[in-house]
């Protein structure tokens, strides 16, 4: 008996049936990417809110010098204020930003 190798296989196995079964086709997960939160970046007198890209969300600063009371002045988006401590002025950064630094819609 002679074997012919030019010849195709007869078994329906082929790379196209075995790609095509469902034994064989597992399912595939997609890690999405960690979206990375909004962080802190620390100043001499001021403290900037910034965005996982470096942009600007919000900023904390102190008062100038020899200015009695001590206030921490505090602006994101459209929005500002003044506050007495510094946790308190991060806060309201954080809530403004998180509010989404929008004007709502009059009607």
């Amino acid at each position: 008996m002679q074997l012919d190798f030019n010849r195709a296989p007869i078994s329906p196995v082929t790379d196209l049936a075995r790609r095509l079964s469902p034994a064989a086709a597992k399912p595939t997960t997609r890690r999405r990417k960690k979206e990375v939160p909004p962080h802190w970046e620390r100043g001499y007198r001021s403290h900037y809110y910034r965005s996982e890209r470096g942009d600007k969300l919000g900023e904390v600063r102190l008062s100038d010098r020899g200015d009695l009371p001590v206030v921490y002045h505090w602006a994101a988006g459209n929005y500002s204020g003044a506050e007495g401590s510094l946790a308190h002025a991060r806060a309201r950064v954080e809530e403004t930003v998180g509010f989404g630094m929008r004007q709502m819609s009059l009607f």
